[in-house]
């Protein structure tokens, strides 16, 4: 079978039932959320790709990016279940949209052996990669995780593409901050993120939400501007205190 043959099959598909000719018989083919389970993807791989992509695009380094996106997939996986009580008692949408942007959260002490990277306390390893439980998470453990498993049903050059073109709709101060990735970035797709590549759409977040962070940004440069002008009155006033001094004294 073609390597992308489902997700040409699937294009614009959005009906429970799929019948198509072969040989003149009149075949019903798997849902596309039968497909997907098939293939073994699932919030899992969504995580691990975004989690992936967004280091990336905050980092540039693919390698490490590909040990942060599984790492943090099992992390949340296995705190999902084993956390302590009220761990990620994630804010709510509306919670994290008041705060504003670009505020900026305290920087987060870690216990000892481990480091902050992207506001969340990690163990990186001897080779360089991020760790639990005693074991690294590798490059070539992402690709046999979730890298071949994509493969089985997209082309990875397209999931990948489309998981950077997805995180690129959020600014920077989303990205940094582990909560308001999780809850604006990840959680509005992890259930339709492979079902909309499959036809052939691209992943989008609701519009509500795209909406609101264009006027956060909108009013964060506004007040970016003031704050600007405020400094400049104030350096203007101190020159001309100077300047008064200069003229008394002389």
């Amino acid at each position: 079978m073609p390597r992308g043959f489902w997700t040409s099959c699937l294009r614009g598909y959005k009906a429970s039932t799929i019948v198509v000719l072969l040989n003149g018989v009149a075949l019903a083919l798997p849902r596309p959320e039968d497909l997907v389970r098939m293939a073994g993807l699932g919030r899992f791989q969504v995580m691990a790709l975004l989690q992936a992509a967004r280091y990336y695009k905050l980092k540039g380094d693919l390698e490490r990016a590909k040990s942060w996106g599984l790492n943090r997939a099992i992390f949340y996986a296995w705190a999902k279940y084993y956390g302590p009580r009220g761990w990620r008692r994630a804010a709510r949408l509306d919670e994290l949209l008041r705060r504003g942007a670009h505020v900026a959260r305290e920087g987060r002490r870690c216990p000892e052996g481990m480091v902050e990277e992207l506001g969340e306390c990690v163990v990186v390893g001897r080779r360089g990669w991020y760790a639990l439980g005693g074991e690294e998470q590798t490059p070539r453990d992402f690709d046999r995780e979730v890298t071949l498993r994509v493969s089985k049903l997209i082309p990875w050059e397209q999931a990948w593409k489309a998981a950077l073109e997805y995180v690129s709709l959020f600014p920077e101060w989303v990205l940094r901050d582990p909560q308001r990735f999780y809850k604006l970035v990840y959680e509005p797709v992890r259930d339709t993120f492979f079902l909309s590549l499959l036809r052939g759409e691209k992943p989008r977040p609701p519009r509500s939400i795209l909406e609101r962070l264009e006027s956060l940004e909108r009013m964060a440069g506004k007040a970016g501007k003031q704050t600007g002008l405020d400094a400049f009155m104030k350096t203007e006033a101190m020159n001309k205190k100077r300047d008064d001094r200069g003229v008394e004294n002389s």
